[in-house]
């Protein structure tokens, strides 16, 4: 009988252990950094993507020496990984350089869910603005809006005239001068916006809204006067159709109990403030073939080839990133030229990254694909992927195209090589490791990065306890059978 007792717990403990063994450990929180070579007016952003996940947890991200920070966005991806969707929550927070020049992002850990996760750090290289040299002073705040009064209700666009699918966005905000003589409280908000919202909601157009999460004023100067403005509502619309936007009057109403100098009144007034109508052009789009069917906005391509150079029937990931300004959620993968039979193109997963930053959504929508070559030869990418845009700056259609290579067969390929190529339809710039290859053992050992671990800390302390575990149950056995 405490045979059997024991049997059956030795089982279950030796089920277990290998249930904790066989566990997988792709799904880990990770942390995401932007781009660290960029122009001053670009954010750098660094966020941590933590998967299958409903909850967002508070993240104390860290500060970086010249860089101030912007505030936090949060989001979701969606990938689609062997025909399934996963959903993955992502937050993001934004930082803005001072100035031009280099700085150093000090390596740094943050806690998620009680999780410690690491990153390396980088070093981040701030360029000069091509269009503006000179910095912009951070610390003025001047709206351009025409007051209507010491305290009025405005509703504005970001812009006068759009093309169909451009962004617009549009901000509604109280203004109320410091020198107002009375005091005004809001009343009932929630309920008046939503009325307000059925009104000044553009129809037909895809919404990406601006969280606001608390009614608090901002010192802005109005003509060489200084206001408090108190933002309640603000959101960047994409037209679908080239019908204008008409948006109607609406009003706000608040309480006046008291001037602030002088006796109280009797009785708390109502004040109704009422903003003025707003009217924004909409274009249609130069006649295309496309026309209608491509994506609107301010585009770049980010290309990674996960190595250089295969063998034939060996497979290698090719990352096709489209960042910049626009509806980001929508962006459709690249074009697929020449469908041969000497390469095969696997279906790509896609993954998207938004941030709203001032007025403007931007962000960065991933296409990552199988390739596997089936013949040798040189493979230049620009024979097989585009991908086609409306530029709304300079009224034109674009493309932007590959400019890598992959060596199909020949020598053997250098293992953990990876190549990044920021590119645009302007122009390239390429980084390479410079190694030979060779038939040497050591060849290439120079471009090889020592520091990168081949197992995580986490599955290494799994598999130590789940042996411990294994050598407790001999024990016990052994123990068992001495007596």
């Amino acid at each position: 009988m405490l045979f059997e007792v024991f049997r059956k717990f030795f089982v279950l403990y030796f089920y277990s252990a290998i249930v904790l063994f066989g566990q997988s450990t792709d799904n880990v929180t990770s942390i995401e950094v932007s781009q660290t070579d960029f122009p001053i007016e670009r954010p750098f952003t660094i966020s941590v993507i933590i998967p299958n996940s409903e909850t967002r947890p508070a993240i104390n991200f860290p500060d970086i020496v010249g860089f101030t920070k912007k505030g936090i966005v949060t989001s979701t991806t969606s990938t689609e990984i062997n025909e399934k969707n996963v959903i993955s929550q992502v937050i993001t927070q934004s930082y803005q350089a001072r100035g031009p020049g280099s700085y150093r992002l000090q390596p740094f850990s943050l806690v998620v869910d009680g999780e410690t996760i690491y990153s390396e750090g980088a070093t981040l290289v701030v360029r000069s603005s091509a269009s503006n040299s000179s910095m912009p002073n951070l610390a003025q705040n001047t709206v351009n809006v025409v007051p209507e009064g010491s305290a009025f209700l405005s509703l504005r666009a970001s812009k006068s005239a759009i093309y169909t699918g451009e962004s617009v966005a549009l901000t509604l905000s109280f203004f109320v001068a410091d020198n107002y003589p009375y005091v005004l409280n809001f009343t009932a908000l929630d309920k008046q916006l939503q009325a307000i919202l059925k009104k000044i909601r553009p129809v037909n157009s895809w919404e990406e809204n601006i969280a606001i999460n608390e009614l608090k004023p901002t010192a802005v100067t109005i003509g060489g006067k200084k206001f408090r403005e108190f933002r309640i509502y603000q959101s960047v619309f994409f037209p679908l159709s080239n019908q204008t936007l008409q948006l109607p009057a609406v009003s706000l109403q608040l309480i006046r109990p008291r001037p602030i100098i002088g006796p109280p009144s009797a009785q708390a007034e109502k004040v109704l403030f009422t903003s003025k109508p707003l009217v924004i052009a909409v274009k249609p789009l130069p006649a295309h073939a496309l026309r209608g069917r491509v994506p609107v906005g301010l585009f770049r391509l980010e290309e990674v080839l996960e190595r250089p150079r295969i063998g034939i029937g060996q497979s290698v990931r090719y990352t096709f990133t489209v960042a910049g300004e626009g509806n980001i959620a929508t962006l459709p993968a690249p074009t697929i030229l020449n469908e041969r039979t000497d390469m095969d193109v696997f279906p790509p997963e896609e993954r998207h990254l938004l941030s709203h930053i001032s007025n403007q959504v931007r962000g960065r929508k991933s296409f990552t694909y199988f390739i596997v070559p089936h013949q040798h030869g040189s493979i230049t990418l620009t024979n097989y992927f585009q991908w086609i845009y409306f530029n709304p700056q300079t009224a034109r259609y674009d493309t932007l195209r590959p400019h890598l290579q992959l060596q199909a067969g020949g020598r053997s390929p250098l293992a953990a090589t990876n190549t990044t190529v920021p590119t645009a339809t302007t122009g390239s710039r390429e980084i390479t490791p410079e190694a030979s290859v060779g038939k040497s053992l050591y060849a290439g050992i120079e471009a090889m990065d020592s520091t990168r671990q081949s197992i995580s800390i986490s599955s290494l302390v799994r598999a130590v306890a789940n042996v411990l575990i294994v050598i407790m149950l001999l024990g016990m056995i052994f123990v068992f059978f001495r007596k």
